[in-house]
């Protein structure tokens, strides 16, 4: 709302400068044919056009306004030292006045190019903006796309376990967003859970969940993008991928594997247990179907492809743990 009231405040203000003292500028040039409403309509209109641009840039508006101000300063800065030393150095005088414009623009765009790229890397305070977030009150952990599709995790949420910040990237949402018009059944039904998952971790309330817009320069993937942003926010990583638990502990970077917690904390599913399963696609063997359990497991169902779409029971024979999680070989329960 007070956001809103300073819009306001902003635009009338703008309309009322360009009446007035405003007429400075284009007065001379439409002098005899310059309406009496024209002052304020070009005030309104570049009001909304800032307004329009700082809410189209609005997740990054503030810290990249004032990496643009301490790159500018800094150029500027730098640029002046240089051009002072050139003074010394240059006996010239035409020499001189020919090259401290050029010197200078180089200086200042290297300057402000180097701070534009590299804010997010920074751990850099500005009172009232911050350029990457401290937060020493409330860790922060990321998480990754499979574990968001376990379902799982809400209930580990609650328990209170992991009073955590939690981060998902942008990229990881951007993914899985996409990954709901795949060609695969199955990979749109992961995506479809992972998302889903996320609706319901966010509408706990407790802890908070938040995503991550921080630009990753050069990561080669989505994992490398998930280490580099826990290393960017000392944060844990919540992951369910071996692949990416992996990779994280190379890096030192701190990692909760959830598959492994849920294998201490839960008994292992046995042969001879009876499981419940809903058979969403049909899978590679003749007349089987496929279907997830709560933590995202695999259930290949010997006989369900004539329940394609329906909840079924089935005795377990096997388990086979892949990178991806693990596999349960079951037969359907007639």
């Amino acid at each position: 709302m007070l956001i809103l009231l300073l819009r306001i405040i902003f635009v009338l203000l703008a309309v009322l400068v360009f009446m007035t003292s405003g007429q400075y500028w284009y007065r001379g040039v439409m002098e005899g044919h310059m309406p009496p409403w024209f002052g304020g309509a070009l005030g309104f209109g570049v009001a909304i056009t800032l307004i329009a641009a700082e809410q189209a840039f609005r997740r990054r508006f503030a810290r990249t306004v004032v990496a643009l101000l301490v790159g500018l300063g800094a150029g500027l800065a730098l640029a002046y030292l240089l051009l002072q030393v050139m003074r010394l150095v240059l006996q010239d005088d035409e020499m001189y006045r020919n090259l401290d414009l050029p010197l200078a623009l180089v200086t200042i765009y290297l300057v402000l190019m180097t701070v534009m790229r590299n804010i997010d890397r920074w751990r850099v305070v500005i009172p009232f903006v911050e350029f990457r977030a401290e937060r020493i009150e409330l860790g922060s952990m990321v998480l990754d796309a499979t574990i968001l599709a376990d379902g799982r995790l809400p209930a580990l949420l609650k328990t209170g376990l992991f009073p955590y910040r939690l981060l998902v990237h942008r990229q990881v949402l951007s993914r899985l967003e996409a990954a709901t018009h795949a060609a695969d059944p199955a990979e749109v039904a992961r995506a479809t859970r992972a998302l889903d998952g996320l609706k319901e971790i966010r509408a706990l309330g407790s802890p908070p969940v938040e995503i991550d817009e921080t630009d990753i320069p050069n990561a080669r993937d989505l994992s490398d993008v998930l280490v580099r942003l826990c290393r960017l926010e000392s944060a844990m990583l919540l992951a369910g991928d071996r692949e990416l638990v992996r990779m994280a502990e190379a890096e030192g970077v701190s990692v909760v594997d959830l598959t492994a917690l849920a294998t201490v904390l839960t008994p292992a599913t046995k042969p001879g247990d009876v499981v419940s399963v809903t058979i969403e696609k049909a899978g590679e063997g003749k007349g089987q179907g496929i279907g997830f359990l709560g933590d995202g497991s695999m259930v290949v169902v010997n006989g369900g492809l004539e329940k394609l779409g329906e909840q079924v029971r089935a005795t377990v024979l096997r388990t086979h743990a892949t990178s991806n999680g693990r596999m349960v070989f079951t037969d359907l329960l007639k």
